[in-house]
């Protein structure tokens, strides 16, 4: 009787996936995180809470670091430097700003808000480019 079968060669996978793993991914991943950062600092200009625009000093003092890849995780630092920010972001509820729609939590309220269309942005950047 005549055996059927195939037989499958996976060397050039086994050579290239390391390099998948370690490099190409973390570096999409890292680029994804990058883009979002900057979504989160312009949804927290225009979107409601609003980060206050008194002198433009605050909005000026955006931050986006660049990602770091260390090990099995990824970080970005991101937001607003001067020194004042973090007082004003968490100010208690409330407090009355000049600029119509600003408030506190004006970072922390976009990322519960808007975690869909981050993570989606995340994935999207994952899955390669033109997609």
């Amino acid at each position: 009787m005549a055996k059927t079968g195939m037989t499958l060669d996976t060397r050039d996978f086994d050579i290239k996936f390391p390099d998948v793993c370690n490099n190409q991914i973390p570096k999409a991943a890292a680029t994804s995180f990058y883009k979002v950062a900057g979504m989160v600092i312009a949804d927290a200009i225009n979107e409601e809470p609003r980060c206050p625009h008194d002198t433009g000093n605050l909005w000026r003092s955006q931050l986006i670091e660049a990602p770091q890849i260390k090990m099995e995780e990824i970080g970005i630092e991101l937001g607003f430097d001067a020194e004042y920010a973090a007082v004003v972001h968490e100010m208690p509820a409330g407090v009355s700003f000049k600029m119509t729609g600003a408030g506190s939590k004006y970072l922390e309220a976009k990322l519960i808000k808007n975690k869909e269309k981050y993570m989606a942005e995340l994935a999207r950047g994952m899955q390669g480019p033109g997609v």
